[in-house]
């Protein structure tokens, strides 16, 4: 599919399975389909290194942002975790059992506001700096990337904000440090996921604000 093609049918489609779905693609396939949409997140623009706390282990990378990838399989066995525990996972859980693949992308903070001696959640909030806001753009310049990429091979996907998953509870059996703020849990679904699902929800703004004038301005000197 060309680019242009892959932005004008880009859609939000967030699929929702009564149990888990059997994985379509074998663990290679997944693995090669992740490693496609990690490697378009990488190309993203960033104009801020990350600060170098978050370099460690294995995650040295100066990106403003990192990537924790579950595999089908991974999600059905994330799936049966959260139904243990408190809050309630909601339509997480629906979208896990149904998930081929799933990225959880966070972008990391520069500097931090005043936090609570105790927090259940990410460390919100944080300083309105412009190196955070630049951490931000990036991080969703990635996501946006990535799903670009699953839509042009073919698989519907899902931008998340997370839901139950920015809660401490589940960031301890994800292992994602809570300094990092989750910007987007992105599902990526099987192909035939519209037909196999009990229940598909769009989008619901897709349609809103598109005319051209309603958001843009010609400057005039």
């Amino acid at each position: 599919m060309h680019t242009i093609d892959a932005i004008r049918t880009r859609k939000t489609v967030k699929v929702l399975a009564d149990d888990a779905w059997k994985p379509c693609l074998t663990e290679d396939e997944q693995k090669e389909l992740c490693d496609h949409l990690l490697t378009l997140a990488a190309q993203a623009p960033y104009h801020y290194k990350s600060a170098e706390r978050y370099k460690t282990g294995a995650q040295t990378s100066s990106l403003p942002f990192r990537c924790y990838t579950l595999d089908g399989a991974t999600c059905n066995a994330l799936a049966t975790k959260l139904e243990a525990l408190d809050p309630p996972p909601g339509k997480i859980l629906n979208m896990l059992w149904a998930a081929e693949l799933l990225v959880i992308t966070t972008w990391l903070p520069d500097v931090f506001g005043v936090q609570p001696e105790e927090r259940i959640m990410e460390p919100v909030p944080f300083v309105g700096n412009l190196r955070n806001m630049e951490h931000i753009a990036a991080t969703s310049a990635a996501i946006q990337n990535m799903l670009l990429g699953a839509t042009a091979e073919g698989y519907p996907n899902y931008w998340s904000s997370g839901g139950v998953l920015r809660y401490e509870s589940a960031r301890k059996i994800l292992q994602i440090s809570l300094t990092e703020i989750m910007l987007g849990a992105v599902f990526i679904f099987p192909k035939d996921a519209v037909e196999r699902a009990e229940e598909i929800k769009p989008g619901k703004l897709r349609e809103e604000g598109k005319v051209l004038g309603s958001f843009s301005k010609k400057v005039s000197l």
